[in-house]
């Protein structure tokens, strides 16, 4: 371990130290956004050397590293010194504290916002003041509420959060689910990445069927046949839709039927001509939607022929179920 002279001036003058990579202990939970180093950076480093220090507590018998994790493991890989700077005797609130200025700036996502409040909720004597400050968390916002549900979740869902599989907003429905419930739902979010949208009403329609129907979220998933749709070898984006798809039929029984009745009706009724009918509302009202496009005066004409015979049907009962209720 070598002294160099430090350019800082007091108060905040630390001991600058160069020491070899492979002696300094390179982990530790407070480095809870640790990567391995990137190609770019092992060229940065062969091409124009060590260009920032890392952080480290050489107070005990082996300096500990603080922030820095990729550029040490570099270094250590080239079996090279390390230019570091010494903040001196950290417990482990201060080790995080640090680690998380040292990268101030940086734009953090949600997966990552969570590993350090798990780290932070971990101490006993943390402050969550300090935590929130330093990731950038105002401690009455929709974001802390979703990540503190979050916190309540066990660790293996932080994966999926990481991934992108499901997002930070699904906190507050999975929150409270009983452990049986959460481990029958990790399926759903292996391999697949569902939008915010998406996600939400999936687990939104599952909860609120459970409770009516009396059943566990794994008997309500075999139900609905996530199983086999898992199984089926579907795209991720297909197998997405069949799932979200039968969830919704389970949840609106009476609304799916209606849906299918009206699409075998409207299809019947505008077979054979330019026109397209949806119900635009989902049964809110018994309003029908008719679209077409001409592209001429005579196109127009033939399209106003065609609707008329439409109009004629004697089977458009189907398209108006509301009708007398």
């Amino acid at each position: 371990m070598t002294k160099v002279d430090s350019p800082l001036s007091a108060p905040a003058r630390h001991a600058l130290l160069r020491i070899p990579a492979a002696e300094i202990e390179g982990t530790g939970p407070w480095l809870f956004w640790s990567a391995p180093p990137s190609e770019a950076l092992r060229r940065s480093l062969e091409r124009d050397g060590q260009l920032v220090p890392v952080l480290v507590d050489a107070s005990g018998s082996r300096p500990v590293l603080v922030a820095g994790a990729a550029r040490l493991a570099a270094l250590a890989d080239a079996g090279r010194g390390a230019l570091c700077l010494d903040l001196g005797p950290l417990d482990d609130l201060a080790r995080g504290l640090a680690y998380a200025r040292s990268n101030l700036g940086r734009e953090l996502t949600d997966g990552q916002v969570v590993a350090a409040m798990r780290y932070f909720a971990s101490l006993p004597q943390a402050d969550s003041g300090q935590a929130l400050e330093v990731l950038g968390l105002e401690p009455r916002s929709k974001r802390l509420r979703l990540i503190r549900a979050w916190l309540t979740l066990p660790l293996q869902w932080d994966l999926f959060l990481a991934a992108g599989s499901v997002p930070l907003a699904c906190a507050d429905l999975l929150e409270g689910l009983s452990p049986a419930g959460l481990q029958a739902l990790e399926p759903l979010f292996v391999g697949l990445s569902w939008s915010r949208g998406n996600a939400v009403n999936v687990l939104t329609w599952l909860k609120e069927a459970c409770a009516r129907e009396g059943v566990g979220v794994g008997e309500f998933l075999d139900a609905c046949g996530v199983g086999e749709i898992l199984a089926a070898g579907l795209s991720p984006k297909d197998a997405m839709g069949r799932i979200t798809q039968e969830v919704r039929l389970r949840r609106f029984p009476r609304l799916s039927d209606m849906e299918r009745d009206f699409s075998e009706a409207a299809r019947r009724v505008a077979s054979g001509t330019r026109w397209r009918i949806v119900q635009p509302d989902l049964f809110e009202s018994n309003a029908v939607e008719f679209s077409a496009r001409p592209t001429s005066p005579a196109g127009l004409r033939e399209l106003s022929a065609e609707l008329a015979r439409i109009a004629a049907r004697d089977d458009l009962d189907a398209l108006f179920p509301l009708e007398g209720k």
